[in-house]
């Protein structure tokens, strides 16, 4: 198997590390990390190589990702380093309190660029490659068919993915953090555009919804390991579902 690449957008403690370890343990040979600061994400690295191995390759960007110019640089650098990536995990947003109307217009429009734009361009530039990976499975399929048997269904060589991490404020809107509430709800609405689209071409777009309470090493269900599994599941078992409801 060809050496894969995943990357994720918005790496850090929790769910971010969580989903990282387990899906690269799992699947990835490379992995791209990219957030704002860069002592953090050296930490994820380590902590990232520490869980996994020292068979893992790990590049780390610190972008502030409301810079396009700055986000393309760093994309243009992991893809020549590693190659494009098979599966795109987007964590990133800013957790603030912002009331209704008290909140600056200006702060929403960040908000914005981090949960909405950021995520857009990602798709605008990766969208095509996932595509092509589609399309290599389904060649293989076709070539394959004649030698399987009717009842045989070979396993996917590649699969192709664009995951975002949410909860329940895109359908559940909550005053006091209103700049989440309405950039999450816009976030849903352009993932679930993108998998009207591309999920018929073979790619897995989606949206994980951790709905249930605040995320906690100590919480039996929403837990960052148990969250991290139920990713790989509904990542793995490819069914066409938009979202997970955690």
């Amino acid at each position: 198997m060809s050496a894969k690449t995943l990357l994720v957008v918005g790496s850090g403690p929790g769910i971010g590390r969580a989903v990282t370890t387990l899906f690269a343990s799992k699947r990835y040979t490379n992995v791209v990390l990219i957030a704002r600061r860069a002592e953090s994400l050296a930490a994820e690295k380590a902590a990232v190589e520490q869980t996994v191995g020292p068979q893992l390759n790990v590049r780390t960007y610190a972008v502030d990702i409301t810079d396009s110019a700055a986000l393309g640089k760093a994309l243009d650098d992991a893809d020549a380093a590693l190659g494009k990536p098979e599966c795109v995990f987007f964590n990133a947003a800013r957790v603030l309190p912002s009331a209704l109307l008290e909140h600056d217009v200006k702060e929403i429009e960040y908000d914005f660029k981090i949960t909405v734009s950021a995520l857009y361009l990602l798709a605008q530039r990766y969208m095509p490659h996932l595509i092509s990976l589609a399309n290599t499975n389904t060649s293989s399929s076709s070539s394959s068919s004649s030698s399987s048997s009717p009842s045989s269904s070979p396993s996917p060589s590649t699969k192709p993915a664009l995951l975002v991490t949410s909860s329940a404020l895109p359908l559940e809107p909550i005053p006091q953090l209103f700049a989440l509430s309405l950039t999450k709800a816009a976030q849903r609405n352009l993932v679930q555009s993108l998998h009207m689209t591309y999920a018929p071409k073979g790619v897995h777009v989606g949206v994980v919804h951790v709905a249930g309470g605040p995320v906690s090493p100590a919480d039996p269900v929403w837990n960052p390991g148990n969250i991290a599994v139920r990713t790989w599941e509904w990542f793995e078992g490819r069914k066409g579902k938009f979202e997970v409801v955690i």
